[in-house]
């Protein structure tokens, strides 16, 4: 059953037990209609946050991919556009099958497979934009002169095939074969390394960095990049771990009301919102008419070693191609 399924159950589970009478029975109604309603809203709400979000990430894969020059932080970036675009489509096929009243018991599985697989990827990329990104901060020198060229799609693609194999396993193991105490150990680990892990690696790093160029004495010239990797990451913080925290306490045993659902929601919104941020971001304080998504891109992205004359040649060649 879908995650919408599961919520149902739960707050079956959670409703008052039957007392004997008519007024009982009807309380007990009006209790079931409320929380279908609210799941209604819900699911409709994420599917419109999907939709948006799809279009937002389409264009943003579109434009690093084919349009502008990659440098090695927009790897990251194309690849957790990537990320995020699938997890929203997954999202939005089962909404509208949930919305649609279909019977999609047997693929839930293959769903939530997808669904975490996608998710914990999103986490693992930023967690290596936000170490890389410090380091780079922290020892310029150092990073300019030794670090390797392919190295950003290097980890990309081990970051993707970890989360591949991860979650492959809890396909099989839970959905497959199901051995009760091989999945629940699986997912314990999966959620472990998420958020006991990552999430802490990736907090460290991003306030090192914060603090590194906010309280240093010496002025340092980050670019829009900056800008846009801590506000990336304050919004996975805020809307996306919330999701995997839900989940996690789900698999140790401890359940709560539109737990799961209300997750899912704000992880939509977070997938939804990094599109924005890059444009909002790349079109700040810039007073020309014509600003096109390609220029706003390019500059959301540009790092300190960007003097100000080449970025207005180079801005001026964008526009007028």
């Amino acid at each position: 059953m879908p995650q919408s399924s599961v919520l149902r159950v739960q707050t079956q589970q959670s409703l008052p037990k039957p007392s004997f009478g008519y007024k009982a029975l009807e309380q007990i109604q009006k209790h079931h209609q409320a929380s279908y309603a609210v799941l209604k809203f819900m699911e409709s709400f994420c599917l419109i946050s999907a939709v948006c979000g799809m279009v937002g990430n389409g264009i943003v894969l579109w434009y690093l991919g084919f349009r502008i020059r990659r440098n090695h932080f927009t790897v990251y970036i194309l690849n957790l556009a990537a990320a995020d675009f699938g997890y929203l489509l997954c999202i939005a096929v089962e909404t509208v099958q949930y919305l649609m009243q279909f019977n999609v018991g047997v693929q839930f599985g293959l769903f939530l497979f997808l669904d975490l697989f996608m998710y914990g990827t999103g986490l693992y990329l930023l967690t290596a934009i936000s170490i890389e990104r410090c380091l780079s901060v922290l020892c310029p020198i150092w990073c300019r002169s030794h670090r390797p060229k392919h190295l950003s799609g290097a980890v990309s693609g081990l970051l993707w095939g970890l989360s591949l194999l991860l979650n492959a396993l809890g396909y099989v193991l839970c959905t497959v074969h199901r051995p009760a105490a091989s999945c629940r150990l699986l997912l314990i680990t999966i959620g472990a390394l998420d958020f006991l892990f990552c999430t802490p690696l990736m907090l460290f790093f991003s306030l090192t960095l914060f603090l590194r160029v906010k309280c240093s004495s010496q002025k340092l010239q980050t670019g829009r990049l900056f800008t846009v990797i801590m506000l990336t990451i304050l919004f996975f913080l805020i809307f996306a771990v919330p999701l995997g925290v839900l989940i996690f306490f789900d698999f140790l045993g401890y359940k709560f009301l539109y737990s799961p659902e209300i997750g899912f929601v704000l992880s939509c919104v977070n997938s939804s919102l990094n599109p924005v941020i890059y444009f909002l971001v790349g079109s700040y304080r810039d007073r020309r008419i014509k600003f096109t998504l390609r220029l706003a891109f390019q500059r959301a992205f540009e790092d300190s070693a960007d003097d100000k004359e080449e970025r207005e040649t180079r801005d001026t060649i964008t526009m007028s191609s």
